[in-house]
């Protein structure tokens, strides 16, 4: 029986690469906003409908950079970032290294996505402690109209700024079908080989603001004003390499296709799970997602687990995304908050994450939708 892995990524052939390195080896210019690097800008800002974009080497250092440039660097009585919990790692890591530290926030039942209550909470907690809040695309799944709506009220009201973690969302479209990174809040994206955009590294930031792009653009080349050679602030190398910028140039060339045969593969094992009656729940309002996986949550721990059992029999690859949250990982565990974060808890403990692909044999589509089924069935046995 032939495994069904969990991520089967698609990146563009060396074929389709190098016509774009072609520009770079003409000019000699590898890096440091070479051709292909310029050229990406312009074309990821009309993709997205968004004012500005910068290629970065990855998404960790482009939530590094944002960060910084939205709220500055931090200071002893404004050091705090709100945060989800129910989120990958690498949104609290890109914190931490920036010198703030994570305030972390529960989420909702049914979006998986930071409560906008929660978080008006918090910033009301921690009164002008807070430097920033970063909101996240979950599962790279657009944040439902009344949950953005919820977040930015929550920022002005505390006189903070909005930065979104986009991670797995690059083409990912709200219910008005609008794609993120283009609805005003600084994003960021990851290109990551994992990703549906996948490239193998690096991301991009997009801006509405010009001041942000300008301050984005010196914090990712060492804090270095255009043309200067010293630095006006401590910045960092997150500069998008000529390569890997010509390789997401030829992906961009086939994205539409990509992400359309992955979410065609996406609802298809979406129904299968919904026939075969397993118990499960599905993200709310993640229709438009980039099913970078197929995620849903149990309704149970246990179920979990035997559904995990489940998927081993029947050789398919699943994981349990997002379990343990944040607040428990050692690495933030000291910021955990006290009395926890009952929602984020409960969803971390059924999580079950299932393989997505860009295109999925029937057979592959029946055996993930059997994970899901087969855990109630094996409950009963037991």
């Amino acid at each position: 029986m032939e495994l069904v892995r969990f991520q089967d990524p698609e990146v563009p052939p060396l074929s389709a690469i190098a016509p774009y390195y072609a520009a770079s080896e003409a000019a000699g210019f590898y890096s440091n906003g070479g051709p292909c690097a310029e050229l990406l800008a312009g074309r990821l800002a009309a993709y997205l409908g968004a004012a500005h974009v910068q290629p970065v080497a990855n998404c960790t250092l482009g939530l590094m950079a944002a960060l910084r440039a939205l709220a500055g660097e931090p200071t002893a009585t404004r050091s705090l970032v709100a945060v989800p919990s129910f989120t990958f790692t690498a949104s609290a890591c890109a914190i931490v290294w920036a010198g703030f530290e994570p305030l972390f926030v529960d989420v909702l039942p049914d979006s998986w996505q930071m409560d906008p209550a929660a978080l008006r909470d918090q910033l009301d907690r921690h009164e002008r402690r807070v430097a920033a809040v970063m909101g996240c695309s979950t599962f790279g799944s657009a944040p439902p109209d009344d949950v953005r709506a919820g977040w930015r009220d929550a920022c002005a009201a505390a006189g903070v700024p909005l930065l979104v973690d986009s991670a797995a969302g690059f083409g990912a479209v709200d219910e008005r079908g609008r794609r993120i990174g283009g609805l005003g809040d600084t994003e960021v994206f990851s290109f990551h080989a994992t990703k549906p955009f996948a490239v193998g590294e690096g991301g991009a930031i997009a801006t509405p603001d010009p001041e942000v792009a300008e301050r984005i653009e010196r914090l990712i080349n060492f804090g270095m004003e255009r043309g200067g050679r010293s630095s006006a602030v401590a910045g960092l190398n997150a500069k998008c390499s000529e390569l890997h910028a010509a390789t997401a140039l030829a992906m961009l060339d086939r994205f539409d296709d990509a992400l359309a045969r992955r979410r065609a593969s996406a609802a298809r094992v979406r129904s299968a799970i919904l026939r075969g009656g397993g118990a499960v729940a599905l993200q709310r309002g993640s229709e438009g997602s980039t099913f970078q996986i197929c995620q849903v949550v149990t309704d149970s721990p246990m179920t979990r687990m035997r559904a995990l059992a489940a998927a081993r029999e029947l050789g398919v690859q699943a994981r349990s995304y997002f379990d343990p949250p944040l607040h428990r990982q050692p690495a933030f565990s000291r910021w955990a908050p006290r009395g926890g974060l009952p929602v984020t808890e409960s969803l971390a403990a059924r999580s079950l994450s299932l393989p997505m692909a860009n295109d999925l044999s029937a057979d592959a589509v029946e055996r993930i939708a059997a994970v899901t089924a087969a855990a109630p069935a094996l409950a009963e046995a037991a």
